[in-house]
C-alpha cells in the first residue's frame, strides 16, 4: 500500500506519484486505452473497444502537455520507471453540473494493479492541486453501470450529482457525476 506521499511501503510496490510530462504522452496513451479495452469490456460495445488503437489518445496527451494551463494537473503513477496509472483535472468543463469548479477529466489505474491505493493516491493528488488552483467543489464522471469505479469513487465520500448521455466515437455513453463540496475528505484518504 502506498505511503501517503505515494511512494509506497511495506505492504506494497514502491509507487512513485510525480508529475506528467510530454515525454509521458505514448505510455500514457498506450495506457489509457489498454485500460479502457480491459475495464470496459461489457460495458460499452465491444465495437468501440476493439477499434482502440494504443495511440488513440497520444496526440491529445501530447498537446495537452505541451500548452499545460496553470489551471490543469497530471500526476502519474509509476512502479519501477513503469507508468501504471494516471489522473489529469482542471477546470470543469462548460456544461457540467451548476457550481462545480474543478473536474477529475480522467483517473485510470492499469487493470493488474486495481486495489493497490494507487488510484487513492491519485485522486488525492489530482484533488489537491484542485484545491491549490481553488477549483473547488470538485466532480468526476464516470460509466453509469461501472460498479468498480461508483464504489471506489461513493468509497471515497463522492455523491452522485447529474448524468448524462454522451456521443463516443458513433456510440453513447451512459455517464454519472461524482460530485465532492471540499476536497477534505479526498485529502484526508
Amino acid at each position: 500500500m502506498p505511503t501517503p506521499d505515494g511512494t509506497g511501503g511495506p505492504d506494497g510496490p514502491d509507487v512513485l506519484i510525480r508529475s506528467g510530462v510530454v515525454e509521458d504522452a505514448a505510455e500514457a496513451s498506450r495506457l489509457h486505452a489498454e485500460t479502457w479495452r480491459t475495464s470496459y469490456r461489457g460495458l460499452v460495445p465491444d465495437a468501440l473497444l476493439d477499434q482502440l488503437a494504443p495511440t488513440r489518445w497520444e496526440d491529445g496527451w501530447r498537446r495537452g502537455f505541451e500548452s499545460m494551463d496553470p489551471t490543469r494537473a497530471v500526476r502519474v503513477a509509476e512502479i519501477g520507471g513503469r507508468i501504471v496509472g494516471f489522473v489529469s483535472a482542471g477546470r470543469a468543463r462548460s456544461g457540467g453540473p451548476p457550481g462545480y469548479r474543478g473536474e477529475v477529466y480522467a483517473l485510470y489505474i492499469h487493470p493488474q494493479r486495481h486495489g493497490q491505493g494507487i488510484g487513492r493516491a491519485l485522486l488525492k493528488a489530482a484533488a489537491g492541486a484542485l484545491a491549490e488552483r481553488g477549483l473547488v467543489p470538485i466532480v468526476i464522471w464516470t460509466l453509469f453501470d461501472n460498479p468498480r469505479s461508483r464504489a471506489f469513487y461513493e468509497g471515497r465520500g463522492g455523491v452522485v450529482i447529474a448524468e448524462k448521455r454522451a456521443p463516443f466515437d458513433g456510440f453513447v455513453l451512459h455517464e454519472v457525476a461524482y460530485g465532492w463540496t471540499d476536497a477534505t475528505a479526498l485529502l484526508l484518504d
